[in-house]
């Protein structure tokens, strides 16, 4: 029976070591690996991807800002706890849209449009039942008619970016609009 001293298996180990991570390396039945496939690049924005962008930074604005308002001023406690989700879930939206603008060198306004803010400024004077009122119309008009810019953009739209954020958008302002009705 053969008995290794201690010295000398220590002193083998690590030439064992290298000498079986060497004989990996070297096989020679082994073919090259594949070459990386090309990046894909996005569909550039066309005109009509650069108005939606435009119409949808309003609408994410409008509505964090109007739900903003709805925290402290509605009297329909289900509005209240609604306006949270909105502003977290629009933000989110908001943030995605910024960085696939910025990716496709649009810049975005940080403000709501004019008309927007006036509907903005109108319902930051209500509080109670009248300001429930004007909200719910509000939001059940303007997301409304923001569904069909969003189905427009969904079927006509090359890029894949957009067309799932519009898809997300959309089930989003149908789950908002059932919660509030």
């Amino acid at each position: 029976m053969l008995v290794l001293s201690r010295r000398k298996a220590l002193a083998c180990s690590p030439l064992l070591v290298t000498l079986f991570a060497l004989s990996a390396c070297i096989s020679p039945g082994q073919p090259p690996a594949a070459p990386l496939p090309a990046l894909e690049k996005a569909a550039p924005f066309t005109s009509a991807d650069a108005d939606f962008v435009q119409k949808l930074n309003d609408m994410d604005l409008t509505h964090i800002a109007l739900a903003n308002i709805a925290k402290t001023h509605a009297a329909r406690n289900d509005i209240a706890l609604l306006s949270t989700t909105i502003v977290k879930e629009l933000t989110e939206n908001h943030d995605t849209l910024t960085k696939l603008a910025t990716t496709h060198t649009l810049t975005l306004p940080a403000k709501p449009s004019a008309q927007s803010q006036k509907v903005i400024d109108q319902l930051q004077h209500l509080h109670g039942s009248a300001f429930d009122r004007s909200y719910t119309r509000y939001f059940m008009t303007s997301t409304t008619k923001m569904k069909s810019v969003l189905e427009a953009q969904i079927t006509t739209s090359k890029n894949t970016d957009l067309v799932k954020l519009a898809t997300d958008t959309k089930t989003k302002l149908t789950t908002y609009q059932s919660e509030i009705k």
